[in-house]
């Protein structure tokens, strides 16, 4: 029950509801998938874990954010899909948003 890390065509544009083995088929897609790969809990056997590889690696990106109880968060899920888009220049508006709410964290905390 092995999959094709390496589908001939991309399917783009990639949304949400894309599949960490759908964004596989790009640079970005192969390395966010070993990140998650990597963060899969341990398990018994190698059947196991290849089983788990599968089903996770399987779901729609959406459902993982769902699933990841914080961990992965709409920001970096976005991100990815942008880079496996084909689309870093969205990357810049996001990263200073993102900034820009943790400046305020930041404020607020020193203000008390």
């Amino acid at each position: 029950m092995s999959h094709d890390p390496s589908p001939s065509r991309p399917a783009r544009p990639f949304t949400r509801q894309s599949t960490v083995l759908e964004l596989s088929s790009t640079l970005p897609g192969r390395a966010f998938k070993a990140l998650i790969v990597r963060q899969l809990p341990p398990v018994a056997t190698e059947k196991e874990r290849q089983e788990l590889e599968d089903m996770t690696v399987g779901l729609p990106l959406e459902t993982l954010v769902e699933l990841s109880e914080g961990k992965l968060t709409w920001g970096i899920a976005d991100s990815v899909l942008d880079l496996a888009n084909g689309k870093p220049h969205r990357l810049i508006p996001r990263g200073v948003g993102a900034g820009a709410g943790a400046l305020k964290k930041v404020a607020s905390a020193v203000r008390r």
